[in-house]
């Protein structure tokens, strides 16, 4: 039976709705053999061997790693081992959190995305006149879960904004067609294995971390390809991305190698740990 760790920041351990029985059973299902570990437990060393534990408990000995965290030095020492399958590695995942980074790949890959702004020196006068729109969005640049974004329309505040955020924010396109809604699309392995609408009725952010509500769909080929072709450009082999609705078709919002996956199995059969064991069964 191959074995793999799960690598999760220690606070995940501390909800109430932690996935790791659900992880553990779905990973049996495939015949693989699951540890959860917690990246402050861990320990690397380089000396005559090298080796790396959590919480006392050598784990060399596996087959594969799934990074539930942005640790950048965990992903590197299990990607120089022969043999190890780490989903998702550390360039795209240091790619993924880096929201302007994310555009920049996306944009050389000929894939369509809102107006994106960086300038840290300018002002509202100046970026409301390179994005030709009075109303934009100010988002910091390693956000995530839809904190930390700001819809502002006039100077006073945009100076809030940026004064909160600091000058590491970017300047983005509010596309009105999506005010308040959007679809996030999972893809694994190449493949589209879920997607759900998330809206709100009360703000322009459709997050459900933020209060938006969801509910499964099918999405045309045009959605799905294009989240197949933004996950494959940032480099994720497991990506959460975000469609806005824009012209009558899609623009990539975001694309998130570090994404959740509660909404689809409210709101749907889809098992995304399932899909992601199964895939990771046939790479390992």
């Amino acid at each position: 039976m191959k074995k793999g760790i799960f690598v999760y920041p220690r606070y995940t351990a501390l909800k109430s709705d932690n996935a790791f029985a659900w992880l553990h059973d779905e990973a049996s299902l495939r015949g693989l053999s699951l540890e959860i570990c917690f990246e402050e437990d861990c320990i690397i060393e380089y000396g005559e061997k090298t080796s790396i534990s959590f919480g006392g408990r050598n784990m060399d000995d596996v087959s594969f790693v799934v990074m539930r965290t942005y640790n950048e030095r965990i992903s590197r020492y299990y990607e120089e081992k022969p043999g190890v399958y780490v989903v998702n590695s550390a360039e795209p995942m240091c790619v993924s959190k880096d929201k302007l980074l994310t555009h920049q790949v996306l944009h050389e890959s000929g894939i369509p995305t809102p107006h994106t702004v960086y300038a840290p020196g300018a002002g509202y006068e100046s970026i409301s006149g390179i994005l030709g729109k009075k109303r934009f969005l100010v988002k910091q640049i390693n956000g995530s879960k839809g904190e930390n974004i700001f819809l502002v329309e006039d100077s006073a505040q945009f100076d809030d904004a940026v004064l909160l955020l600091g000058k590491e924010c970017i300047f983005q396109e509010f596309i009105d067609e999506s005010y308040g809604r959007d679809i996030r699309v999972w893809v694994i392995g190449g493949q589209c294995v879920g997607s759900v609408l998330r809206y709100s009725e009360s703000s322009f952010l459709s997050n459900f971390s933020q209060g938006g509500k969801f509910a499964a769909i099918d999405i045309d080929d045009e959605a799905s390809d294009l989240a197949v072709r933004a996950a494959a450009a940032v480099g994720l082999d497991f990506a959460g991305v975000d469609l806005l609705f824009c012209n009558g078709g899609y623009s990539v919002c975001e694309v998130n190698g570090n994404a959740g996956f509660r909404t689809i199995s409210k709101s749907s059969e889809v098992s995304i740990p399932r899909c992601l064991f199964g895939f990771i069964a046939s790479v390992v």
